[in-house]
């Protein structure tokens, strides 16, 4: 039963390759997912999961049944679906209809990334040379990073910044759009770059390996994207950039996990395998013993539940896991994640309403131009089934503010304001223009705001 994952989405990798016959999003998602398949038929076949890695069961032998292993397929798929239309390789330009807001917005998060330089950077080299299993149990026991108590002693406006921060990881895509599109000066742009890697940073205070493993994720993402818009000149400067940082980060993860499993019978390697792979399984394991009278909302509605409720996800995850009876903090996947909290009919009504909203940001097939709002809407959505082979990243708070940024400059981008002066004809001296949902391209709703 373990080997069906592998070869479905194995299957599904080659059907996209040879219907698109290029590298395009669809086909990277459903490559990862081949991938973790695969570590975990290696992990199930080979008896490797001893619980440290992250695994529920210690020592249990897994019963992946055939319905929960089909569920899991199913419910993936309907979240890659919608990226299956977006063909990069047709891609013809990014259009921009708010320059001065987007500019606005990348000089913050700038200031933002300058900040969490300043505030990590003293203490960086003191945490690259210590003990990383001891700083990761620090972490699971509740206490502050350095970073965190410095972030205390600051002014309220520059604590807000850093409540904030997790902004940054927009400049990512934004240094790929004025570098590709706009093609502004790469010295320029590279703020952006340096920026968008705060947020690695704020992880390494607490020996994490999750937030690189995202970057490196929609790192490649946008490379997808925009790899028929790079100029040989900025692929030589990605090459001479991102191949040292990308050589120091696998050694930061070996690192960690060496310094947290090499005690483990499997050692590191077997703990990192499990790392990999342990979200099919994981999510057999919460069909066949989550109970179904529980229901939970706080990873899928983060912001509304700390406003309302004021509690979130790490606050109920010890009373959960006492009713559930085993640790839920584990690798399930995204539709694992939505599974746990929402039971069968809920995870497949999330997966169908996200599929619903990819649709609703990518409109129609094969599209050529898409706004550079658009754009980051798109890649905030893809983060979800990308770095869905391990968890539903948004829970947080603090990360699910990205939906709100991103789906305000989504929908603000919708409204075209132009003034203008009608002269001397006796009427009013000037009007506001402003131009409504945009059905295609090429095609605009132009509706006139009179102004005294």
């Amino acid at each position: 039963m373990h080997f069906i994952p592998v070869i479905y989405f194995s299957a599904l990798s080659y059907y996209l390759w040879r219907r698109h016959r290029s590298f395009d999003i669809a086909f990277y998602m459903t490559a990862l997912f081949t991938f973790t398949s695969a570590c975990a038929a290696i992990m199930v076949e080979h008896g490797i999961m001893q619980g440290n890695g992250g695994v529920l069961f210690d020592g249990w032998e897994p019963d992946l049944d055939f319905i929960p292993t089909v569920l899991y397929c199913t419910l993936v798929t309907i979240t890659i679906l919608p990226f299956t239309t977006v063909h990069t390789d047709k891609l013809e330009t990014i259009t921009n209809n708010h320059k001065y807001l987007l500019l606005a917005f990348a000089v913050f998060i700038v200031l933002q990334g300058l900040l969490m330089y300043y505030i990590v950077g003293s203490t960086i080299s003191d945490i690259l040379n210590g003990d990383f299993k001891e700083l990761k149990n620090a972490g699971y026991a509740g206490e502050a990073t350095p970073a965190d108590v410095k972030m205390l002693s600051m002014s309220l406006p520059f604590r807000i910044m850093f409540y904030l921060s997790y902004m940054t990881t927009f400049g990512l895509p934004l240094f790929f759009y004025y570098s590709c599109i706009e093609r502004r000066p790469l010295w320029l742009t590279f703020p952006l770059l340096a920026a968008s890697v705060s947020p690695i940073l704020r992880g390494i205070m607490s020996a994490d390996r999750t937030e690189i493993i995202y970057y490196g994720l929609m790192f490649i993402f946008c490379l997808v994207f925009f790899r028929k818009k790079m100029t040989k000149a900025f692929k030589w400067f990605l090459a001479m950039v991102t191949i040292p940082v990308a050589l120091v980060g696998v050694f930061y993860i070996i690192s960690v996990s060496v310094a947290r499993f090499d005690e483990n019978d499997e050692g590191a390697s077997g703990s990192m395998l499990e790392y990999a792979g342990q979200s099919y399984v994981n999510f057999c394991f919460f069909y066949k013993h989550h109970d179904e009278n529980l229901f939970y909302f706080e990873r899928e509605l983060p912001i509304t539940l700390l406003v309302v409720n004021k509690s979130q996800y790490t606050d109920t995850k010890e009373e959960r896991t006492a009713k559930e009876g085993f640790f839920i903090g584990v690798f399930a996947s995204h539709v694992g994640s939505w599974l746990l909290d929402t039971g069968v009919v809920g995870a497949s009504v999330i997966s169908c309403l996200f599929a619903l909203l990819c649709v609703a940001v990518i409109r129609y097939y094969g599209r050529r131009v898409f706004d550079v709002s658009e754009f980051l809407m798109l890649f905030i959505l893809a983060s979800v089934p990308l770095f869905g082979v391990f968890y539903y990243r948004f829970y947080n708070p603090n990360i699910a503010l990205q939906y709100l940024i991103a789906g305000f400059l989504f929908l603000f981008s919708k409204i075209k304001i132009v003034w203008s002066s009608l002269g001397d004809k006796g009427e009013n001296n000037g009007t506001t223009d402003m131009v409504g949902p945009m059905d295609s391209p090429n095609k605009e709703h132009t509706y006139t705001l009179s102004q005294p």
